[in-house]
Parts: structure tokens; sequence; C-alpha cells
């Protein structure tokens, strides 16, 4: 079996990696022209780590972790509200987290499989036409091949998932919020504590990266109708969006150059009636994007191609293995995106009764005292159930 992984991703390289383990061909294709080095900060825990660990991840990417001692949330001055401790969280995550940058995770998985798997760079599928023998597919740059099946692991804005489901308004589901990062040198003092200031329909906080004396911007507001400006025209759309805003943020606005790689795009969660057709399935934000307020993306993106790379190894036939992977993932998949767009009015208040509301919580839940609770809020279920979810239908 030859198989098509559109997307070099966490999903993507995850699902290239397992498949290769278990002795199956594939070959990846990625739109950018190397590994992305933009994005933002992941909690990593529950079934990506637990899947990360399997594939024997863990030493690398705890030489990559951001250098993290806790959450604060402070006040237009700067002063304390309150505060999640990084050696509480780790207590009701039972010692399994880690805090990364996005992109240290897909070089960690790349290196895994570098050698082993064949990626090619700035190459993308204009067209595909999944048959009942196989999947041909035209490429960017004019050529055409055949593969006996196509996973789609391209992200939220899929072009996999276009070409063979559909335009994606028939399964994009946006959220009304918008988030934007870009780094800085850190000038303000910011250290190892990730500081967030928020108002009413506004965020802007503030932490390291895993770059000595860096540290990134991460912006969200609320939109309507939102419209994604122009890569040029992005710092000047956040100035105009967080004008007047509290804390250090005109700062943060100011101090960035013309020339900052802003990454910006809306908070959209994909919903699916059903991942694979034919030939063909999806995997990762592609299928069941759940946006980052879950803190369980990447997450999620792992073990579902684990999940997927299991299935295709243990069933008889691709048709079967599809079926087994999706009745896994999709209960989870569905739980993780209703708690964020539950979470999403607290992390993000649109009234001033809200943020005063979030500011009370966050002061009384953030004590060892409501350890229980906060254990519950992160809990995730383990891979060792998903993967025997099968054998309880």
């Amino acid at each position: 079996m030859r198989v098509l992984i559109s997307g070099g991703g966490i999903a993507g390289l995850t699902l290239a990696h397992c498949l290769s383990r278990h002795g199956m061909a594939s070959v990846v294709i990625e739109r950018a022209s190397d590994l992305r080095q933009d994005g933002y900060a992941i909690d990593f825990f529950g079934t990506g780590y637990e899947v990360a660990e399997r594939m024997g991840l863990l030493d690398r990417l705890f030489a990559q972790q951001i250098a993290f001692d806790g959450i604060e949330y402070v006040n237009a001055q700067g002063k304390l509200i309150a505060q999640l401790d990084a050696a509480l969280l780790r207590k009701i995550t039972e010692g399994k987290y880690l805090a990364l940058m996005r992109w240290s995770l897909e070089e960690a998985l790349y290196e895994a499989l570098e050698g082993t798997v064949e990626v090619r760079f700035g190459r993308w599928l204009v067209a595909a036409f999944p048959g009942k023998q196989e999947v041909s597919v035209t490429f960017n740059d004019g050529t055409s091949e055949s593969f006996d099946l196509l996973i789609g692991a391209d992200g939220v804005h899929s072009g996999t998932r276009a070409l063979v489901f559909g335009p994606d308004e028939q399964f994009s589901r946006d959220l009304g919020y918008t988030i934007a990062c870009y780094p800085l040198a850190d000038r303000y003092g910011i250290g190892s504590t990730w500081k967030m200031y928020v108002e009413p329909g506004r965020l802007a906080a503030t932490y390291c990266t895993r770059q000595a004396g860096e540290l990134l911007t991460f912006f969200m507001y609320q939109n309507a109708g939102w419209k994604q400006p122009l890569r040029e025209q992005r710092l000047a759309h956040l100035r105009e969006m967080f004008a007047g805003m509290g804390w250090i943020t005109q700062q943060l606005l100011a101090d960035a150059p013309t020339s900052a790689p802003v990454f910006m795009d809306a908070l959209i969660q994909i919903q699916m009636p059903t991942w694979h057709q034919g030939r063909v399935a999806l995997v990762g934000d592609a299928c069941g994007c759940p946006t980052l307020l879950s803190g369980q993306g990447a997450s999620l993106a792992l073990a579902g191609a684990y999940l997927l790379a299991e299935a295709l190894h243990e069933a008889p036939t691709y048709q079967e293995a599809f079926q087994q992977y999706e009745q896994q993932m999709r209960p989870l998949v569905l739980a993780q995106q209703k708690q964020a767009r539950g979470f999403a009015a607290f992390f993000l208040p649109g009234t001033p009764l809200g943020l005063f509301v979030q500011q009370m919580l966050v002061k009384v839940l953030f004590r060892e005292t409501f350890r229980s609770v906060l254990r519950r809020e992160f809990h995730a279920p383990s891979l060792s159930t998903l993967h025997a979810s099968r054998h309880l239908r």
C-alpha cells in the first residue's frame, strides 16, 4: 500500500511516522517551502503526550520546552490578579505536561522520520480523482501520480477537503474570534511567565519562546464577519483593533517592526458528517479542528493520526480501517469542540460583567485547594481507552 499524505504538519508527520513503523509506504506533500516557524505555543498533555511517548519523542520534546513558570492575569497597570503556577499545572496533569512552541513539535516529528519517508516541500494538490482501485492526483507543478489512498492532513483550511468533500462553507463554523501573534525581543521583563490582560472583547498576552530573550505576543479579539487582511496589512489592522487598550499593549504594537511576520487566523471549527469518502480520509484539523480554546488541538492531531495508522495496519480493508478510526476519534473530537465553544465566553468575555466573573473565578480556582476541579477541566481520555473503544460498541 502506498499512501499520499497531503499536509506536513503535526497530523501528517505523525501519520507518516506511524505508517512507516508498520511497514507502509507514504509520501508527504507540504505547501510550505520548509518546516514552518510561525504560530503559537501549545499546552501539550493528554492523548498527544501518550502518542509522543509511544513514538519515542519525549526526550526530543523535553529538550525543546519553553521556560514556563505559570500563567498570570494582570490588570491595566500590570498588577497581578491571579496566577496558575506551573507546578500546580503539572500536578493536575500528573506530570505529563509540556509547554512547547507548535513548530517545535513539528520539528521533532520531522526529525524522527527524516530519511525514512519522502517529504516534498512546496507541493500541493490541484486535483484529486478517487477511483475504485486508486486515487489519481495532480500537483501544483503539473505532474500527476496515483496512490492507493489519499489522506488529507492539511489543516483547518484543507485543500484536500475542498477538492474531495466540497467547499469550506459546508463544514466551517466560525466561533467569532480572531487570533494573531508575532515575535519580539523581551524588553518588558516578561521572563518565563505567560502574562495575560483582558478587556471586554479583547485579549493581549505575552510569553517567552525557546529563543533566549525572545517573546511571542498573542492577541485575540471578537469579530463579526471577519475577513483576512493582506499579510502586509495585518500589523496595521491589529493596531487599529487594539487602539487604546491598557497594560503594555500599545508598546507591544508600537515596537513591532513593519516587516513583523504576523500570524493571523479566525477561530474556526470543522464539523463534517463523515471524515472519509472512498479512498480518501481526513485527519487532524482538516476534519475536526477544535480550535486552540480546547487546549487539545495538537493532541487530537497526534491521536487521530496514530489511530488511523493502527486501523490501517489492523483492519482487513481500508474501508473498515477508516470506519474504525472515525468511530474511535469522533466522540472525543465532538466533546472537545463542545468544550471549546463553552469555554470561549469565559476565556474572552464580551461584557464588563463577564470580565468581572472571569476575574473572580480565576482568583478562586487557581489554587491547590481546587486541584480536583482543575483536574476535571484538564481531563482527556487515555489513548488505550480510545484504542479499545471499538470493542465497546
